[in-house]
């Protein structure tokens, strides 16, 4: 049968495919494109046949497209007839793109097999004739692969044919029988190369240091593979000064060893015992770590995708004290899943076994963690049925049954006294029973029983049970086929009649919360009996208008206990809106609590606006009242407010807060003119906080204050040391008022960022990116502008109305297409505790000008004055890097070259004289950037040093040789570059 995947059925269509897929499968299919879907049985075998001009399906994240697709219902794979692609992405949100004819991929073991593939990702490029992927790893036959082929490099700088390769996504190439290529020419041939990827921790890495406890201490880790599944690492240390001196031990991991196991994680280390102070410790011997962990998956018939396990077992001794409750102590932590299909009544059921356990001394303490020893869990879908009258039948329950050993309950009196930890059996049921029903017209009756029961060994037991109904009746229903006319208010507001006028619901409720179990985890922190009957009224006479009267009854607890009545109204209509509820207790006769909260006239018109908020509780008396008044002009931004906050009890005004927005409403073109202007003083702690802004065409004028009235302050507090400034103990700061005034450009309106060719004490350093980006991937530039602030103020003494330490700083960026030139200064004002003169305390200026896409010049000069509150001690610093060169070869999207020449000084003094001068260093870098490799040169004719260095992938800058005063060395062949290779 064909039936053609119309826009009106694709959905549904879709949707009947995604539950033939996942009914059966782990993985959700999902149809985002198509044309035809043809169902055919071959062979006993369910065939159904995506096609189209494009197929596109998504399988969970990953993406396949091709123009026919078959899905074999019984084996569970996908085929992708023809030429197709299959993008993946792994747990690490990595990408992986695979084309190729006849595409097959297993949805049960999300494997891949194909012919004439080409493979890429962000690294690689792969060609192979025909390959096979499964989770983890990928392998390829007579293939061919570079690092250089996504940068579209023509011809390819280096490459490499391999008769058979192994590639794990993450970690590591292995291929066999390789020839390497330079310019796609051979030149050489190895039998095995092995070439490390993004892992940092699958690299080889080496190391060297010395102290005086240890001595030499030499690490060294070696990445090896056996065969085409196991990748691993060996651990080799050695220590000057131990009694044992050497260390050993291995990291690997085994892929698909044998049937039902996907992968095993080892590591395993044994390190002589470190050197300690303690005369009783002994230093002879070993310390060991290893981890054990197994992951597979074992097919059963009529399970939702057979049964998954893991198992890790984790046990530490190394860098850990002798105190440490953990050392020695071996971890076991394991599960398995599966989940049962085609169950009567139920449809699927989960079961879940659960280990976590531990092997050595016992605990003295309480755990931190609880061990189950095991624990199983059984969890059926819910149960649903429906009468033939519409009513609805639910039920849905979990058993869970273990054997635990965790913290003792503290609220368990026996079982504190045996010790802080205990051991027993508990079995667990859990229920959710509900009835739905519309006995009659308007009328709606729930019933439900949620139940949670823990049962122990030890005898103990601990339930909790919610029980109840609820009946609810809508009266004044208005005829859903009863045509209306919308009408309008003089606001404009819409009024919609409602759909009733109302309902009322009476409900009952039983809770019982009681048993004290022998756990802390689980423990029922407080008893709980209850029995609440609950009447509630609900009207809604008119469009956005309601009442609500609701009162609860329990008839378990005395008449002093019950809860009080509660009446709301809520008003939503223009120019009217508010927000009441009462809560009365009739049986004291007593009023319990009142908020509200409501405004009246204009929202967004123009007009007077009076709001209002405020509380009242029976146990506190009045809360905070706020009042505000507004006035919206003819445009919505203007407007003046006026808001009061009091203090009831005190009957005193706490804060008032006064806030203006203003635009001219003449010439706002050429002379536009707005302000805007907030003030808060508090009363109650006097203070006044303030912000005003006047805007005129592109200036803006603003000034900020926080003041302490009447006559200010200079508050101080003590500082407390922290890890950060532990010097800070003792300490105390001076936390004056402050003012400030600025005038400048109006923020954001100038210009556009552009890139720039020099970063200022960059030059040492290569990166791939930063030369393409930084210099040459331009953004849209912005016609020229200036931009300019001059802010004054600081720290202000009220009472003198002088400030103490003002400073006044000024900033200038000018900038054109391709240019720009900034500048900031700040100046030391005099003030009531600055009496000297006005001095510079920092200043910079830089720029650069970027021209033909070609050429860059670059500059920077800062400076910076800092003196002790005494002024006995000023120290000062100048940055010098007045002159950088920047030019780039190659076609304009993507250099090959970069050619840098810069110079950089720095000098300082104190107290006015000279401590330290560096002279002008010329540094003068060669880069050429070929994507999947960068060589470097670089040459420093006043230190007379000369560097010749790499940028590979997976290593970083690698140094090669460099040449200085001292003579010629190899760095690459330190250990430090070694180490540096590896990383």
């Amino acid at each position: 049968m064909s039936y053609p995947v119309a826009k009106t059925l694709s959905t549904v269509l879709a949707s009947l495919l995604l539950l033939g897929l996942g009914s059966a499968q782990a993985r959700t299919v999902r149809i985002i494109q198509a044309d035809n879907l043809e169902m055919n049985t071959v062979d006993d075998q369910d065939i159904v046949v995506i096609s189209g001009e494009r197929v596109e399906l998504h399988i969970d994240d990953d993406v396949v497209v091709a123009t026919r697709v078959e899905f074999n219902r019984t084996h569970r794979t996908l085929t992708l007839v023809g030429q197709g692609r299959y993008d993946a992405i792994d747990s690490a949100g990595n990408e992986q793109h695979m084309t190729g004819e006849n595409l097959v991929v297993n949805l049960g073991t999300q494997a891949l097999t194909g012919e004439d593939v080409i493979i890429s990702d962000s690294t690689l490029q792969i060609r192979g004739e025909a390959i096979e992927r499964v989770p983890g790893r990928l392998s390829a036959q007579n293939s061919y692969f570079t690092p250089c082929a996504r940068c579209g490099r023509t011809p390819n700088d280096y490459a490499f044919k391999a008769a058979r390769l192994l590639l794990y996504p993450g970690d590591r190439l292995i291929a066999y029988q390789a020839t390497l290529l330079l310019a796609d020419a051979p030149v050489l041939y190895l039998p095995v190369i092995a070439l490390p990827l993004n892992d940092a921790t699958r690299q080889p890495k080496f190391s060297y240091a010395s102290d005086a406890v240890d001595g030499r201490t030499i690490k060294a880790d070696l990445p090896f593979a056996l065969g085409s599944n196991v990748l691993g690492t060996t651990l080799l240390r050695h220590y000057q000064n131990r009694q044992s001196h050497y260390g050993f031990g291995t990291d690997f991991t085994v892929y698909t060893p044998m049937p039902y196991i996907d992968k095993i994680n080892g590591y395993f280390l044994a390190l002589p015992k470190p050197i300690t102070a303690a005369v009783d410790d002994d230093e002879s011997g070993y310390n060991l770590d290893y981890t054990f962990g197994i992951k597979g998956r074992y097919d059963l018939e009529n399970t939702v995708s057979g049964l998954s396990y893991t198992l890790t077992t984790v046990h530490r001794e190394i860098d850990l004290s002798s105190t440490d409750t953990s050392k020695g102590v071996t971890f076991i932590n394991g599960g398995a899943d599966v989940t049962y299909t085609n169950v009567p009544r139920v449809s699927n059921v989960k079961v879940n076994v659960t280990i976590a356990d531990r092997r050595g001394p016992e605990p003295t303490t309480a755990l931190s963690t609880v061990l189950k020893k095991p624990e199983i869990t059984v969890d059926p879908d819910a149960f649903r049925y429906t009468y033939r009258s519409g009513s609805t039948l639910s039920a849905d329950f979990k058993i869970t049954v273990g054997n635990y050993m965790a913290a003792s309950n503290p609220l368990n009196r026996t079982v504190s006294r045996e010790g802080p930890n205990f051991a027993t059996w508990r079995l667990q049921e859990e229920h959710r029973i509900a009835f739905n029903a519309r006995p009659w017209l308007g009328g709606d009756f729930m019933a439900y029983n949620n139940f949670v029961g823990k049962y122990y060994l030890s005898g103990q037991r601990a339930v909790d049970l919610d029980v109840g109904f609820a009946l609810s009746q809508t009266f004044g229903l208005r005829p859903p086929d009863l045509p209306y006319t919308t009408t309008y208010n003089s606001f404009g507001t819409s009024i919609t009649p409602t759909a009733s006028l109302g309902n009322w619901v009476f409900g009952f409720k039983y809770l019982r919360r009681e048993g004290v179990g022998p756990f802390s985890f689980d423990r029922l922190d407080s008893k709980r009996i209850s029995a609440p009957i609950n009447l509630a009224v609900n009207l809604t006479p008119t469009s956005g208008v309601s009442f609500k009267l609701s009162q609860d009854y329990d008839i378990v607890l005395p008449a002093d206990q019950q809860s009080p009545a509660d009446f709301a109204v809520s008003v939503a209509r223009e120019p009217l809106q508010l927000n009441l509820d009462i809560k009365h207790d009739f049986f004291h006769t007593e009023l319990e609590s009142v908020s509200a909260s409501g405004s009246y006239g204009a929202q967004a018109a123009r007009g007077l606006n009076v709001a209002f908020s405020g509380s009242y509780t029976r146990t506190d008396g009045p809360g905070l009242l706020t009042t505000s008044v507004k006035v919206i002009g003819g445009v919505r931004t203007n407007n003046v407010g006026v808001s009061v906050t009091s203090d009831l009890k005190k009957r005193e005004v706490q804060s008032v807060t006064i806030t203006g927005n203003a635009v001219r409403s003449r010439d706002t073109v050429l002379n536009p003119v707005t302000l805007s202007a907030s003030e808060t003083i508090n009363l109650q702690s006097p203070h006044a906080d303030g912000s005003y802004t006047v805007n005129w065409r592109n200036f803006t004028l603003n000034s900020t204050h926080s003041l302490t009235l009447p006559r200010g302050a200079l508050a101080a507090y003590k500082a407390t040391s922290t890890p950060t400034n532990p010097s800070a103990y003792n300490l105390y700061v001076y936390n004056p008022d402050t003012v400030y005034f600025s005038v400048g450009n109006v923020a954001g309106s100038s210009y556009s960022s552009y890139g720039s060719g020099y970063t200022s004490g960059n030059y040492g350093s290569y990166t791939s990116t930063a030369s393409s980006s930084n210099w040459y991937n331009w953004q849209q530039l912005a016609p020229g502008a200036l931009a300019w602030n001059l802010k004054y103020g600081g720290p202000y003494d009220l009472s003198t109305q002088t400030w103490t330490k003002p400073a006044l700083t000024l900033s200038l960026t000018a900038t054109r297409p391709a240019q720009r030139l900034s500048t900031q200064a700040t100046l030391a004002m005099p003030g009531s505790q600055e009496t000297s003169s006005p001095y510079l305390q920092a200043a910079s200026v830089g720029g650069d000008w970027q021209f033909n896409r070609r050429a860059a010049i670059s500059g920077l000069a800062s400076y910076s004055r800092r003196q002790n509150t005494d002024g006995s001690e000023v120290n000062e610093t100048l940055n010098l890097q007045p002159l950088a060169f920047n030019f780039a070869f190659g076609p304009h999207e993507r250099p090959d070259a970069y050619l840098t020449a810069t110079f950089q000084q720095t000098l300082t003094w104190q107290n006015g004289l000279r401590t330290s001068i560096t002279p002008f260093r010329p540094i003068l870098l060669l880069t050429v950037d070929r994507c999947c490799w960068a060589f470097q040169a670089e040459v420093n004719p006043l230190e007379r040093r000369f560097r010749i260095g790499f940028v590979l992938p997976g290593a970083g800058q690698v140094t090669a040789f460099e040449n200085t005063t001292s003579g010629n060395s190899f760095p690459v062949f330190s250990l430090d570059g070694l180490n540096k290779l590896g990383q």
